[in-house]
């Protein structure tokens, strides 16, 4: 048979204001601070008007709804070049070493 589950104390109030100020700075480094705001000081119904306006905001200054501006692929950055492949110089290197 299992041993009684064990109940904490609820944290203090210093605990919890500690806990919410390192959420707090974790969703300003991680979302910068208006979507902290949004996502910390707001209802679940504000967030949700204001996350639509911020789209309807986004399309009429012609924000394209895809994700594309993220792929690598798309610009270039996705492919890796093989070290054999790359282009140096080397008559550049060889001209100024025997100088």
């Amino acid at each position: 048979m299992r041993e009684p589950l064990r109940l904490k104390r609820p944290p203090s109030k210093e605990k919890l204001a500690r806990l919410r100020e390192i959420q707090r700075d974790f969703h300003v480094r991680a979302f910068g601070e208006e979507l902290a705001r949004v996502n910390l000081h707001m209802t679940i119904e504000e967030r949700l008007s204001y996350l639509d306006w911020m789209r309807e905001l986004a399309q009429k200054h012609g924000v394209p709804r895809e994700r594309s501006a993220f792929r690598l692929e798309e610009r270039g950055m996705g492919e890796v070049e093989e070290p054999s492949t790359r282009h140096h110089n080397t008559d550049k290197l060889q001209a100024s070493s025997s100088k």
